[in-house]
């Protein structure tokens, strides 16, 4: 199991829509990877090395506190259960890969998962924006913290001197949509 990393179970419970009876051993893994693909681009190496040793201590600084409670759990809770969201639904097993179903219910089908794996991803993607604009707005109180490795750009208003894109995607996660030849056959 994963120990070292910024979400615990107590919050991961508050801030993501998995239901709070699940098993959350089954997203110890997702944790790591959803921290990796979603919250380090924005912290940065420093900041993000301080507070999982805040965290993993229980010594948060009041700012670093602060800054997990309003800004990166609520973003961080939607990433987990966004990268956990394929074996949510289906689980792997001796048998192979089955979906996950139980004697009372349906399981959903292949167009209803890619609806909510659409919708998850556009409430991590809104979560991201509100978190890169706080953390902007209160950059001062972090000294490590680097707002121009964030992404930062003068729109925000935090004085900061960079000249980056507030709002660019993920670098590590893209999603492509393929170009429509003749728009008129539809």
């Amino acid at each position: 199991m994963i120990t070292n990393t910024l979400i615990n179970e107590h919050w991961l419970k508050e801030f993501s829509p998995i239901p709070l009876n699940y098993n959350m051993k089954e997203l110890h893994i997702y944790i790591k990877l959803a921290e990796t693909i979603w919250v380090l681009p924005l912290l940065g190496d420093d900041w993000y090395d301080e507070l999982l040793e805040q965290v993993s201590k229980n010594e948060l600084s009041d700012a670093n506190s602060t800054a997990l409670v309003e800004a990166i759990y609520p973003l961080l809770g939607f990433a987990v259960a966004y990268e956990s969201l394929p074996l949510l639904w289906a689980h792997i097993s001796e048998v192979g890969i089955t979906k996950g179903k139980s004697d009372n219910s349906d399981s959903l089908d292949l167009k209803d998962m890619t609806y909510i794996q659409q919708h998850m991803r556009a409430q991590v993607e809104v979560r991201k924006d509100f978190c890169k604009k706080w953390i902007c707005n209160h950059w001062q109180s972090f000294p490590y913290f680097d707002p121009c490795q964030a992404g930062c750009d003068a729109s925000c208003g935090c004085n900061c001197g960079c000249e980056g894109e507030l709002n660019k995607p993920n670098p590590n996660l893209q999603i492509y949509n393929t170009c429509r030849r003749n728009p008129e056959l539809i």
